[in-house]
């Protein structure tokens, strides 16, 4: 089986034009075999105590576990590895949103253990603001930052869709921003009052309710294709 990927596009006011480039299944099969080159890489950098460069190893690591569809406890290894920097970095909202990917592992089981007395020593989060996950696939997350200013709250929210083969070409994206009152819990963005909005008549309710946060979109929000703004997110830590 072959895929044909665009790797350049050139995109003018009167013309475009665009190479592809071939990408067969030995070189699917040559990728997949890297899990275990970024695995092992990025044990080293966390041994070291680098665990930023420890992340951005093991988020690979993940990707292409799930890419290559690697049994599900070698994926689960591969979440505990990036929950464990964190960890590391004192970071267990971020770490225990990596763990609930694979709830039912021992490993996971285990870690969580670890986490849960320092996550109940945290102060409880006053008001709606922080920064919220939700599982995008392929070791990314879709967000949604929510940072207090003065009556208001600025929120941006950050969407990916990760396709078959966005590990090739990249993932479709979208994203809004708003200042808005949040009003017994609920916070609206309107496409209307945004003129940089590429959607046409769109509407996005944003519930919270404690460490979580529901969206719902209705219209057109002219995100990419398939990029969603919904579902359920959990808050991991403060909005940066």
């Amino acid at each position: 089986m072959k895929f044909w990927l665009p790797a350049f596009l050139i995109v003018g006011w009167f013309c475009c034009s665009s190479v592809w480039a071939k990408i067969d299944e030995p070189d699917i099969k040559a990728d997949c075999l890297k899990t275990g080159i970024y695995a092992s890489a990025g044990k080293a950098a966390y041994q070291q105590g680098a665990y930023a460069k420890a992340q951005d190893l093991f988020k690979s690591q993940v990707a292409w576990s799930e890419f290559c569809h690697l049994p599900e406890g070698a994926t689960a290894t591969a979440y505990n590895n990036i929950a464990l920097t964190y960890m590391h970095l004192g970071q267990y909202g971020k770490a225990k949103a990596w763990l609930s990917l694979a709830p039912q592992d021992k490993k996971t089981q285990f870690n969580l253990a670890k986490i849960e007395s320092k996550l109940a020593e945290a102060p409880p989060s006053s008001g709606p603001a922080g920064l919220y996950w939700q599982y995008a696939g392929q070791g990314s997350w879709n967000t949604v930052e929510v940072k207090p200013e003065e009556s208001q709250f600025v929120i941006h929210f950050s969407g990916l869709y990760m396709g078959a083969m966005s590990l090739y070409y990249g993932p479709n994206v979208g994203d809004f921003s708003t200042v808005t009152a949040i009003k017994d819990n609920q916070a609206v963005y309107r496409s209307i009052d945004d003129a940089t909005a590429e959607g046409t008549n769109c509407t996005v309710t944003m519930n919270f309710a404690g460490q979580n946060l529901r969206l719902k979109s209705i219209g057109d929000c002219g995100f990419g294709q398939n990029v969603m703004a919904s579902g359920d997110y959990v808050r991991v830590g403060a909005a940066s």
